[in-house]
């Protein structure tokens, strides 16, 4: 077999695989279990969606732990707390982006992996520069010519692109391969049977991803009727004969974020990245107990209530609420499927 690598930019091989792909409408339900299971293969490329944790789809990342899934190869634009697999033995290397928790700061477990030389990190990119990758493997495109990348430091670092010169004008740009990951899990509000995925708010590179990727799994806060889907097209972003499964996964993102449901779970986080994942011990503790010691996300919404003596639930929409009227009553209104501001101090200090 291949390593994921090879096949990352292989553009005839991804076509190959792609025309094989059935576009009838199929009833694709399934648990996340067996999901994971049938579609998460040892040594596969999987590809970070929505943005760190706002919309990742958590659950399915707990679920690959827990069925220790091993020789990942993970592609971060940015990259969240689903890389603690490196530790035990999930995540081999990586194409990165960028990896952390914004104001919660970096992963400790990816860093001290790539410190340590046990985490391979095969490639750099700018945020641009990946998602322009993705966009030409959407439009069917061997590659994009760019700006992006081009004076810096990345274009010694990562081995895929290559600088030439525009035949019109004659100046210099980085010519950026179409990128085909194996695996993709894209979190999605609503879904119906077949796969069409609704969103609501930032979509950030999950329109072309579910196009670039050879396997999609898609899990959803709530499977609907397909005659709701077709009732409001055009907040459809994930199309049903790109995807292969379909999971109903109410609080999929946990403790992450679902923009218009529930904000992300701000005391777990703040304790796992500054906290627990502090050193290889903590993160073992974690990983131990959340994820191997849990089967699903309810126990894990349970445990996380118990041990912060708060209904986890309550909490995060009563979050979303918040930052939802900071946005209506101090800058404007806002509904479902809009965007809202993000107030982190305003929100946080209100629920301390």
């Amino acid at each position: 077999m291949t390593h994921a690598n090879e096949r990352l930019f292989d553009h005839k091989a991804a076509r190959e695989w792609k025309l094989k792909k059935t576009r009838a409408e199929k009833d694709k339900r399934m648990s996340l279990k067996d999901a994971v299971a049938e579609f998460v293969e040892d040594g596969d490329s999987l590809i970070e969606t929505g943005f760190a944790y706002v919309r990742g789809p958590m659950a399915a990342y707990f679920e690959i732990g827990r069925q220790k899934k091993k020789d990942l190869v993970g592609i971060f634009t940015p990259g969240g707390i689903s890389t603690v697999w490196h530790e035990f033995g999930g995540l081999e290397g990586a194409h990165v982006a960028y990896v952390g928790v914004e104001m919660r700061g970096l992963i400790s477990p990816f860093r001290r992996g790539v410190e340590a030389g046990t985490l391979k990190v095969y490639s750099d990119w700018s945020h641009g520069a990946l998602s322009l990758s993705l966009r030409a493997a959407e439009q069917g495109v061997n590659y994009v010519a760019s700006k992006s990348m081009l004076g810096t430091d990345l274009m010694k670092s990562n081995p895929y692109i290559k600088e030439d010169r525009d035949p019109w004008t004659g100046e210099p740009v980085c010519l950026i391969p179409a990128m085909y990951p194996d695996l993709a899990i894209i979190h999605v509000h609503h879904a119906d049977k077949y796969g069409n995925g609704r969103i609501w708010g930032a979509v950030v590179n999950d329109t072309a991803i579910a196009v670039a990727a050879r396997k999609v799994v898609v899990t959803c806060e709530r499977i609907v009727d397909s005659a709701d889907i077709r009732s409001n097209p055009y907040q459809v972003i994930v199309p049903h004969y790109c995807v292969d499964a379909v999971c109903e996964v109410p609080y999929g993102a946990w403790p992450g974020d679902m923009p218009g449901l529930y904000y992300f779970d701000r005391r777990l986080q703040e304790k796992i990245v500054r906290t627990l994942w502090k050193t290889a011990e903590g993160t073992k503790e974690y990983y131990e107990k959340y994820i191997m010691g849990t089967r699903n996300q309810y126990e894990m919404l349970a445990m996380a209530a118990e041990d912060e003596g708060v209904n986890a639930i309550d909490y995060v929409k009563q979050l979303e609420q918040l930052a939802c009227d900071a946005f209506c009553y101090g800058m404007g209104s806002w509904g479902v499927g809009g965007e809202r501001e993000w107030k982190y101090e305003e929100v946080a200090k209100r629920l301390i």
